[in-house]
C-alpha cells in the first residue's frame, strides 16, 4: 500500500452547490424534506401503502422519496406530505456569508 496524500476540501454545507448544480439550492431543500418524511414515516414502522394513504400520495411516490428520486416533486408537493404527516416547516432566511457566496458563484 502506498502512501497517498488527500487533499481536504471543505465543503459549503450544500453538497449540489459544492458540485456547481445551478439549482443547488432547491435541491438541498427537496432532499431535507425528504429526509424528514422518511425518517417519520420509519419512526411511525408506515408500510408504503400506510404512507401513501396518509399523505395522500400515490405508494410509487413514497418508493420515490425513499430513493431520493425527487426530480418529479416540487417543493410544495413535499411540505404537504409533511404536513399530512402532522409536521411543520419552518424555513429560516439569513444573510449569505462572503465565504458561501464564493463557493456559489463557482
Amino acid at each position: 500500500m502506498t502512501a497517498e496524500k488527500l487533499e481536504i476540501v471543505h465543503g459549503s454545507g450544500n453538497i449540489f452547490a459544492d458540485f456547481n448544480d445551478p439549482d443547488a439550492e432547491t435541491r438541498q431543500m427537496k432532499a431535507f424534506i425528504a429526509a424528514e418524511i422518511i425518517k417519520i414515516v420509519n419512526h411511525r414502522k408506515l408500510t408504503v401503502r400506510d404512507a401513501a394513504e396518509v399523505t395522500g400520495m400515490a405508494a410509487a411516490d413514497i418508493s420515490r422519496i425513499r430513493n431520493a428520486d425527487l426530480a418529479r416533486f416540487t417543493i410544495d408537493r413535499l411540505v404537504r406530505a409533511l404536513a399530512r404527516l402532522d409536521r411543520r416547516l419552518t424555513l429560516t432566511v439569513r444573510k449569505i456569508r462572503k465565504a458561501e457566496a464564493a463557493v456559489m458563484s463557482q
